[in-house]
């Protein structure tokens, strides 16, 4: 959207000085045209630990507006869409390392046992849905059965679009079980790390030892990836491999083939389950849903590559499409809250239970936002691949390599004092052009990617 005109001096006053504007779209770049950057002011001195002799210093006060910029980092699309772009680019370098190697990785890694495997949720009463066959979309309920208890009916002929408001919404708002929903959000996290357990169990049985003594034959690691369905419950897409005792360096026991290793990793999804208190004093029963989907990476068409960008894509995603839940709720928002009746429904859910003290150490408030989910987006296991902070780190050095050529003073120490200013832009003019930018940059490098694979192919 350009600027409107009482933010056209703005940009005029940005222009007029061409040395300063080339430094403040240095600094701006350097963020990757993020569209909240953190402001910092402060002073950083090279020194000589021994004598105090001053070999650089650096300071803000010199800069156009007095202030660095630094990008916000953020992973979420709906919060700044360059930063997450950056996210999803260490997600997939990540994912895509623990399944053919690379980063840190053997190479060798690409060929032990691995798979591609989705956790569902199972059924809180009926909700609209697009179902697909065969590549044509099918009715969303289209038995016609007798209303419900509150007098609703319980089919619905129509096919929806994928664009529908209606997706995920139930068909009867009072017969779906919102409590046990958010219990069961609340505790999907522990109902995979009682998974892995199951999964080590399963491959302990089929090599003839015990499960005490699995560690010193072989190990499960794992990528995995949350995703909201329409209908507000998590599920997983999950990357998981097999290695020898330790880690990829070491090829697999020869007796798990990825046909036993499969058979394996689905007993443990189906058998494993676990009981928590309800807050009616009864007991609960959390498990997975009845679709369990699993595809050998590298066969069945599954490639490491379209796996990778698959789970990157859900790493950057947020509770809702729109953003409105990516932050921490205060009693206050709730009224105002604006979001589909189902989600503001599991939201207030969430919030009425993290009130009851026998659910207090699940802090359900403390969550509401992420409707009752307590974990991490994107998580792995020690020993899958390379990580976050690896990359970032590696990015870091590279582009500081890239601005400075000034060779390094060793044994220098670093005295830094700096001091947060605030978040976001300016004036509305730098905004603007940091948006302008961003989709200049995005599409450059569209066409780049397009050119590399032009040239592959031809």
């Amino acid at each position: 959207m350009p600027p409107v005109m009482t933010d056209l001096g703005l940009l005029l006053n940005r222009a007029s000085d061409p040395e300063s504007f080339e430094r403040w779209l240095d600094l701006a770049r350097s963020t990757g045209w993020c569209e909240r950057p953190v402001r910092l002011a402060g002073t950083t001195h090279q020194i000589d630990p021994g004598t105090g002799e001053i070999f650089s210093s650096y300071t803000t006060a010199g800069e156009p507006d007095g202030h660095l910029l630094k990008a916000c980092g953020t992973r979420r699309a709906t919060v700044c869409e360059p930063c997450s772009a950056t996210y999803r680019a260490d997600a997939w370098h990540l994912v895509a390392a623990g399944m053919r190697g690379g980063k840190g990785v053997p190479e060798d890694t690409a060929t032990h046992p691995t798979l591609f495997v989705t956790l569902t949720a199972p059924s809180f009463g009926p909700v609209h849905s697009r179902r697909d066959e065969n590549g044509s979309a099918q009715m969303c309920h289209p038995r016609r059965t007798p209303p419900c208890r509150h007098g609703r009916p319980t089919h619905c002929r129509q096919t929806h679009q994928p664009d529908d408001d209606r997706l995920g919404e139930p068909l009867c708002h009072d017969c779906f079980d919102y409590v046990r929903a958010v219990l069961r959000n609340a505790h999907a996290t522990e109902l995979w790390r009682r998974t892995t357990i199951g999964i080590r169990r399963e491959l302990a049985k089929v090599m003839g030892v015990g499960s005490s003594r699995f560690a010193d034959h072989a190990r499960v690691s794992y990528a995995k990836v949350v995703e909201y369905q329409d209908r507000g419950l998590v599920h997983l897409h999950v990357v998981i491999r097999l290695d020898g005792p330790t880690g990829p360096a070491d090829p697999p026991p020869e007796g798990l083939t990825p046909e036993r290793f499969e058979a394996a990793v689905v007993s443990a999804c189906q058998r494993t389950h676990f009981s928590y208190p309800t807050i009616e004093g009864v007991t609960g029963k959390i498990r997975w849903g009845e679709q369990i989907d699993v595809r050998q990476v590298a066969l069945d068409s599954v490639t490491p590559g379209a796996v990778a960008a698959y789970i990157a894509k859900y790493a950057t995603k947020s509770t809702d499409a729109f953003g409105r839940l990516d932050h921490r709720l205060h009693e206050t928002d709730l009224v105002s809250l604006d979001v589909r009746p189902h989600l503001k429904r599991l939201v207030t859910t969430a919030w009425d239970l993290g009130g009851r003290p026998e659910l207090k150490h699940l802090k359900l408030r403390h969550w509401a936002h992420t409707l009752g989910f307590r974990g991490h987006w994107l998580t792995k296991s020690r020993r899958y691949s390379t990580t976050l902070g690896a990359l970032r780190s590696a990015r870091a050095q590279w582009s500081a390599n890239r601005r400075d050529s000034t060779p390094e003073v060793p044994d220098s120490a670093a005295v830094k004092d700096w001091r947060y200013l605030g978040r976001g832009w300016d004036n509305p003019g730098d905004e603007w052009l940091a948006r302008t930018a961003a989709v200049a940059a995005a599409e450059a490098r569209k066409l780049a990617r397009e050119a590399r694979l032009a040239e592959r192919e031809g």
